[in-house]
């Protein structure tokens, strides 16, 4: 796996990182760079940062987090609590500041790539891979970003509730203002029909961070999921698992896989993505520990808490002084989608097959699940929940969608506990559902550099 771009590479990314201090305001020139060949834009996909991204306070506003000190004053914490104001004045918003610099890069290729002079077929066959598979990237990118700053498809009002700019051109030029999320999505899934519509795109990338129809379809499902359209969602979701549907079991591994070098050797994985955080040791001289509800809930026999909650403890496995997190695109999702769409066509049994599958790989011994029509659905989320813990986003995504339904809508509490008996003593904040602070807030630096940026509502 190759981690730098060639030269053209980083002079581009020298220039994304530029434009986005600047927050889109500019014009980031692609005319001092010249990519030229298929080989460089080859190089360009080939870049690690790709797979690099940092979404930890999504999963800070979720409820599978805990901080016990929420004594220091700093933007985790904000989070954490659901303060009014996240970011200080002087903080960087990194998950839109990263993210958008990716998906810059990506737009070069997006856009140079059609306009290079080819020598023979073979060459326009690698350009069409090239293009599906940075379409696939930018899908990604804009799913994180649309349900971290803005609300869930399912609310009804996607068609006028703002996401995030909506850049698809490395020369904006005017000061982009927020898409719709219904705009986002649309995007989203032109992007990922284009790429599975690509006859040369491999079933599986050459690695696990060059993306394949597996991938795509998976996250197509993903998108359709979350958007309420459970038919099309089953339809990708099993479209993936025809590609690929083999599980790892955790009785064979001694550590939990989410380094980019674990998930190269996972026989799960279709598409890796890593979130590494390294602040939030330095803040508060350890690293997150798993909420008290979300712990109790895996039985002994669990190797999901073992591994990511190692030595018996609630801190969850961090090494060197930072945290990495999985972020993957895999088989375990599709069986859950598949299994969230089942449960919600009433088909109990076939629901329950798909997550008894998975933990079958998942506890050292048998432990099958047993539902009824009325239950299926909480009992989707709930294993879900237990199988993508600090995934991005994903619960606090999955959080959204289940404040539309009574039966499944939750109301959040932070809690001061006792250190030794774990005892509650006292209630810091609470977060209703469907509440405003259910969306990240957009950092006042951003808006500061771009006034058109209406900011979200706290």
């Amino acid at each position: 796996m190759k981690t730098n771009l060639i030269k053209y590479g980083l002079l581009i990314f020298s220039c994304l990182l530029f434009s986005c201090k600047k927050f889109l305001d500019i014009n980031p020139s692609t005319t001092i760079v010249n990519p030229s060949t298929i080989k460089d834009f080859e190089e360009m996909l080939n870049s690690q940062q790709l797979a690099e991204c940092n979404f930890f306070y999504a999963d800070l506003t979720s409820d599978n987090s805990f901080i016990d000190d929420t004594t220091r004053i700093n933007s985790y914490k904000n989070a954490y609590l659901w303060e009014k104001d996240i970011w200080l004045p002087s903080d960087n918003d990194q998950p839109y500041n990263d993210v958008y610099e990716r998906i810059l890069q990506l737009n070069i290729v997006l856009d140079k790539l059609p306009t290079i002079k080819l020598n023979n077929s073979e060459d326009e066959g690698r350009r069409r891979v090239i293009l599906a598979q940075a379409k696939i990237h930018r899908a990604w990118f804009y799913f994180q970003l649309a349900n971290f700053y803005g609300t869930d498809y399912t609310s009804g009002t996607s068609a006028s509730s703002l996401a995030v700019p909506l850049i698809l051109v490395p020369g904006q030029v005017e000061r982009p203002k927020r898409a719709t999320v219904k705009e986002v999505y649309d995007q989203i899934i032109l992007d990922l029909k284009d790429a599975i519509a690509t006859k040369e795109l491999p079933a599986m990338g050459v690695d696990i961070i060059h993306p394949g129809l597996a991938a795509a379809h998976v996250l197509l499902a993903r998108t359709y999921l979350y958007m309420g359209d459970y038919d099309n969602a089953l339809k990708e979701a099993e479209n993936g698992l025809a590609i690929k549907k083999e599980l790892l079991n955790y009785k064979d591994v001694k550590s939990y896989p989410v380094t980019l070098l674990e998930q190269a050797k996972n026989p799960e994985v279709m598409l890796a993505k890593v979130g590494i955080d390294e602040d939030y040791y330095r803040y508060f001289g350890g690293f997150i520990r798993g909420d008290y509800e979300l712990l109790e809930s895996f039985g002994w026999n669990d190797k999901r808490k073992e591994l990511a909650f190692p030595n018996y403890s609630n801190l969850f496995l961090g090494r060197e002084g930072k945290m990495t997190f999985n972020y993957s695109i895999g088989v375990p999702e599709a069986m859950f989608i598949k299994a969230e769409c089942l449960a919600r066509k009433g088909q109990v049994d076939a629901a329950l097959a798909q997550l008894n599958e998975i933990r079958a790989n998942r506890l050292s011994g048998t432990d099958n699940l047993s539902s009824n029509v009325n239950d299926i659905l909480p009992l989707v989320f709930s294993e879900k929940r237990k199988e993508f813990i600090f995934h991005g986003g994903i619960r606090l995504f999955d959080l959204k969608r289940m404040n539309r339904d009574p039966k499944l809508a939750k109301t959040l509490k932070r809690v001061q506990r006792d250190q030794w008996s774990g005892e509650i003593e006292k209630e810091l904040a609470e977060l209703v559902p469907n509440n405003p602070r259910y969306l990240m807030q957009i950092a006042p630096r951003i808006i500061q550099n771009n006034p058109a940026i209406i900011p979200n509502p706290r």
